[in-house]
């Protein structure tokens, strides 16, 4: 298997809803950056969608498997993704491209990416925001040699969110056999013991993909893991750090996108934001920052919390798992 070389490029990965577009409109105000948002999104990325009707939304991939599809997409993010990628309008006929037939769809745009990738000049330094990759880490890690950055979220945090957005229970992460056998049978869990309420499907998907990613990490002590909740406490310092661990140059702009983004009213902006019919705009004046480190007590009764957690304790997610809240953790 050829190895490839990509010091320049730094991935960012995570799963949905973890605070990874904010962290990536962070890192791409870097000198000399350009930032590229899910690539392999299967609703945000045209090529990103042909590759999930062949691997799945998750692609499961290893080091040493081949794919040429997935080989496609990053091929081209390391490249800067397409000219337009930023473009809303030209992302919208991306989209569209979605519902002709594959036999005539895909052959041209494969062919416009070969195309694309092998024409455009490479950026000084590119940062890549995935959050299909987390079963495919190692694929990337093998292939490109990129940076790798993995972002966690208290998956209360994470539920709380794909409950407002719809987004619960529009994956079956569990259901291939590759992620039974390596995630799901080692800790004795199957899915048909989970009840069919929308916070205990949620709490299942967030909850493994939460786990799959830990393990992936722990195999790979030289990538960088950032918590998004222990960055909510002083945005500022941690990114600073997280610049410092990366080599990457402060600028005025991140400090200043971090300053602007604590605003409540804020909408991060990035490729994969897409405004969904569920969503609720908060009229809660605290801090963005504050609000993002306790969004699950807003958002979910103690029912909500208990059932949810009786699913995430199965997981053993250890410090990847819920944290109690600074007032709980005082609490006489």
């Amino acid at each position: 298997m050829s190895r490839r070389s990509e010091t320049d490029a730094l991935v960012l990965a995570g799963i949905p809803r973890c605070g990874s577009t904010w962290l990536a409109n962070v890192l791409g105000r870097a000198p000399g950056t350009l930032t590229v948002f899910e690539p392999d999104g299967p609703i945000s990325d045209i090529l990103g969608a042909m590759v999930a009707t062949r691997l799945a939304p998750f692609p499961i991939l290893g080091a040493d498997d081949r794919s040429g599809w997935y080989r496609l997409v990053w091929d081209l993010a390391f490249k800067g993704g397409w000219p337009w990628g930023r473009v809303e309008a030209a992302r919208a006929v991306g989209r569209r491209f979605v519902k002709i037939p594959r036999n005539l769809r895909d052959p041209a745009i494969a062919g416009l990416a070969v195309a694309t990738a092998r024409l455009r000049r490479r950026p000084e330094r590119v940062v890549v925001k995935s959050v299909n990759s987390v079963f495919a880490l190692e694929w990337i890690d093998a292939h490109y040699s990129p940076k790798m950055v993995v972002l966690r979220r208290n998956p209360l945090n994470v539920l709380s969110s794909w409950l407002v957005l719809g987004m619960e229970n529009i994956w079956s992460v569990g259901d291939d056999p590759a992620v039974k056998r390596t995630y799901l049978e080692p800790l004795g869990l199957s899915r048909s013991s989970i009840g069919p309420s929308p916070v205990a499907q949620g709490a299942w998907n967030v909850a493994l993909l939460t786990r799959a990613l830990k393990e992936t990490v722990e195999r790979h002590p030289e990538w960088v893991q950032v918590s998004y909740d222990e960055l909510c406490e002083d945005p500022v310092t941690g990114s600073k750090s997280l610049f410092d661990q990366m080599g990457l140059e402060w600028t005025r702009e991140a400090q200043d996108f971090i300053e602007a983004a604590d605003d409540p009213a804020f909408v991060v902006q990035g490729g994969a934001t897409t405004t969904h019919p569920n969503a609720i705009t908060s009229t809660d004046t605290t801090s963005r920052r504050v609000q993002q480190a306790s969004q699950y007590r807003r958002r979910l009764n103690d029912d909500q919390i208990a059932e949810a957690m009786s699913i995430i304790d199965r997981f053993d997610l250890a410090e990847w798992g819920p944290r109690p809240l600074e007032s709980e953790t005082n609490a006489p």
